[in-house]
């Protein structure tokens, strides 16, 4: 299944077999999992180099990761994401990443903003969901 998002309302043929696509699929599909297993699993390596900007670098390579994955699997399924997804989802990842390990530590502490970060884990998606969510189509004038 292509990471883009399916336009439900499109009857073009398609080269991937047709698929039901739930909100829910709609929903997890913004979050950027491939790149986050990189992340999150790179995430402990920070402790041991010795250069206080690598998390910044890790954090940063992640962001440019996002699109550049949703592009690919765009162009190798034959599915394009649009453009809005692109934005959602490098939202969504800086939000996990940021609540997953604070890569800004040499410039800003994290007191006070851990709810923030955790609350937009949820909210990224979800919204990112209703802003992409299928033109329904309207029904001529009588």
């Amino acid at each position: 299944m292509p990471l883009a998002l399916i336009d439900r309302s499109a009857t073009t043929k398609q080269l991937v077999p047709p698929v039901q696509e739930t909100d829910l699929d709609r929903i997890l599909k913004l979050i950027p999992t491939e790149v986050l297993a990189f992340y999150i699993a790179a995430v402990p390596v920070t402790a041991q180099v010795p250069w206080k900007y690598f998390p910044l670098v890790l954090f940063l390579a992640g962001v440019v990761l996002v699109p550049l994955v949703l592009f690919l699997d765009g162009r190798s399924m034959n599915a394009p994401a649009r453009w809005p997804q692109y934005v959602v989802r490098t939202l969504a990842f800086i939000a996990w990443a940021i609540t997953v390990s604070w890569p800004f530590a040499p410039w800003i502490a994290k007191d006070n903003i851990t709810w923030v970060s955790s609350l937009a884990v949820l909210i990224v998606p979800l919204a990112g969901a209703l802003v992409l969510r299928d033109k329904r189509p309207t029904a001529p004038p009588a």
